[in-house]
């Protein structure tokens, strides 16, 4: 047994390797490639700068990640900095951050998203889990999550998406222009939990709202219950079957 536990801590432990059909430049702090990386499992005490387009083999732990083109990879990323995409960004694994993290074009991550700072995302962006951006998180474009969507700051979505489970945040803002003649770009199958302000447009919400100032906008329709502590107003043009409830701020 201890035989074993120590080969798998040098597994863990092993350096990834980076090669590059262009240009690999190594310095004290990051290492950049451009052209086509290729960039093994294990942990690289850098960030790493992917210019053109990269494919990691296995887990990857760095202290960041910065790509623009196209990057691929088979497990799971554990960054200690920012991420940031412009591109094509997909990995079959989670995606954990201990900073910010930003990315604009394609975004695909099979598994969890758990990030410490800021998400950014534009452009299109799947999760096949939970997602998290502790110091708020920002959609533009489209987007997709089979799970639930929290942070402890705001969430602010614009565009379409797709939620399977909840949204759960200080304020949460979930809206369409009132230009955009299309309606319900918003479909969230779980309930929207707020701390503070909940302000929904155009949105199809199986569950539960809840928020101390709650504004259900045009094109709404409310499947569940909406619960309000202070302040609530509802747009003539939205659905709500039931009734609005007024709660105190510990039922929040």
């Amino acid at each position: 047994m201890e035989k074993k536990d120590s080969e798998t801590l040098k597994i863990k432990e092993k350096r990834a390797i980076i090669s590059s059909s262009g240009s690999l430049q190594e310095f004290e702090e990051h290492v950049s490639t451009s052209g086509s990386a290729k960039i093994s499992g294990g942990k690289i005490n850098k960030s790493i700068r992917v210019s053109g387009s990269g494919k990691i083999n296995g887990d990857l732990e760095c202290n960041g990640l910065t790509t623009s083109g196209s990057l691929r990879g088979s497990g799971n990323i554990n960054a200690h900095g920012d991420v940031s995409s412009s591109g094509s960004f997909n990995i079959a694994g989670f995606l954990y951050g201990d900073e910010s993290a930003d990315f604009t074009g394609s975004t695909q991550i099979g598994n969890l998203v758990n990030i410490q700072g800021s998400l950014i995302a534009s452009g299109t962006f799947k999760a096949g889990h939970f997602v998290r951006g502790d110091k708020g998180v920002t959609f533009s474009g489209s987007s997709n999550i089979n799970g639930n969507l929290s942070s402890e700051k705001k969430i602010s979505i614009e565009g379409t998406t797709h939620i399977e489970g909840n949204v759960v945040a200080e304020d949460i803002f979930i809206g369409a222009s009132e230009t955009i003649r299309k309606k319900q770009h918003y479909r969230i199958h779980g309930s929207i939990l707020a701390k503070n302000i909940v302000d929904i447009g155009r949105a199809h919400v199986e569950g539960d709202i809840k928020g101390r100032d709650v504004t259900i906008g045009k094109g709404t329709e409310i499947l569940g219950t909406v619960y309000f502590v202070d302040n609530i107003e509802i747009n003539k043009k939205s659905k709500l079957p039931n009734k609005p409830i007024q709660i105190k701020i510990e039922e929040l």
